[in-house]
């Protein structure tokens, strides 16, 4: 009976854990069960140190390690799983020597020795049918290892692209009113064009990276000026502002400015479906007193549109908030300034 239960156990544990790794390797869609519900444990636990410690220094761990946890937990449960099979058969293992049947510890070095390679021979599996089965562990468990670490080459690569995104972001304007105010002309934005049209595809792109590989979101900055979520934030805030408060004329041309809202919007739509849930936040107050006091033309938008824009600056809020940063942080100067003169900042 103890045997039966075993090979039932086992073999869950080796569907759930190939389910996992091939579902969040290969899936456009994100994690897996397990590996979403690893890395989320880390995350918070990494989130209340940085609130016990009161230092966001901490979060700077925690994208490396959810990366090897979530590899090792693969590993572990595909060890477990098959340890468990090659329980449920006194003669499944045996010595190569006396030709004892093999106890629990050998049994896991016998498992752990054949996922990687095909053992060393002190131990051996004590029937045909063992010796296939061993053989197929050992050739499915090099493969499923190896797809596991060949998941991290990608989102390494997404997280280099993430930080130079983010500076780009960054270069334009320190907060939502100064990256407007940094491209006022006298008479319109028209300037901030040649920002948006380069934006729109590196921003579509971070989007979808996120929902294929949502590890990234757990790669926290304290730098802001590396920071994606807070310069994001701040680029979206802007053209709210532009939206809301800015005659038609005097913005950007559509051309620009629509594809780029909507790439965030996509971007946000990824978060949304993983991670936030914008209806636990307050949404953050609408700031335009430095445009007034520069004197640029503003219009008093209607109420509902103001209103209809809620659930998306919620959303903002929310993805700042699970990432540790708060809302007024967008604002704060991205780059340090000890490192070039003040008009550069």
């Amino acid at each position: 009976m103890n045997g039966t239960i075993y090979l039932v156990i086992g073999a869950l544990l080796i569907g759930t854990v190939c389910y996992d790794l091939i579902y969040t390797t290969f899936s456009p869609r994100g994690a897996g069960f397990v590996s979403s519900t690893v890395s989320t444990f880390i995350w918070r636990s990494f989130f209340w140190m940085s609130r016990l410690f009161k230092t966001k220094q901490v979060l700077n761990g925690a994208g490396i390690v959810i990366v090897v946890a979530v590899l090792l937990t693969w590993v572990l449960l595909l060890w477990a799983g098959n340890t468990l099979v090659y329980l449920s058969d006194p003669e499944a293992v045996i010595n190569s020597t006396s030709k004892v049947p093999a106890d629990l510890a050998q049994r896991i070095y016998f498992t752990g020795y054949n996922l990687s390679t095909m053992g060393n021979g002190d131990y051996k599996a004590g029937t045909d049918a063992w010796r296939i089965y061993t053989a197929f562990i050992s050739f499915s468990g090099l493969i499923m290892i190896t797809i596991a670490i060949t998941y991290m080459v990608p989102v390494l690569s997404a997280v280099t692209a993430r930080r130079a995104l983010s500076i780009r972001i960054a270069a334009i304007g320190r907060s939502p009113q100064k990256m407007l105010l940094n491209n006022w002309n006298g008479k319109d934005f028209k300037n901030l064009e040649s920002h948006f049209e380069n934006l729109a595809q590196a921003v579509a792109e971070q989007g979808q990276s996120h929902l294929a590989y949502p590890v990234l979101h757990f790669f926290h900055h304290t730098d802001k000026v590396a920071a994606l979520l807070p310069n994001l934030a701040a680029l979206d805030e802007s053209i709210t502002i532009l939206l809301l408060f800015v005659p038609e004329e005097k913005r950007p041309s559509d051309q620009t400015l629509v594809p780029l809202r909507q790439a965030i919007t996509t971007f946000l739509g990824s978060l949304t479906a993983l991670f936030l849930n914008p209806g636990s936040v307050m949404e953050p107050n609408l700031d335009i007193s430095k445009l007034e006091e520069a004197g640029i033309p503003l219009e008093k938008p209607e109420l509902h549109r103001i209103e209809h824009l809620n659930k998306r600056r919620c959303t903002l809020k929310a993805m700042l908030d699970y990432d540790g940063w708060e809302w007024n942080e967008i604002s704060d100067p991205p780059f340090h300034s000890s490192m070039d003169l003040p008009e550069m900042l």
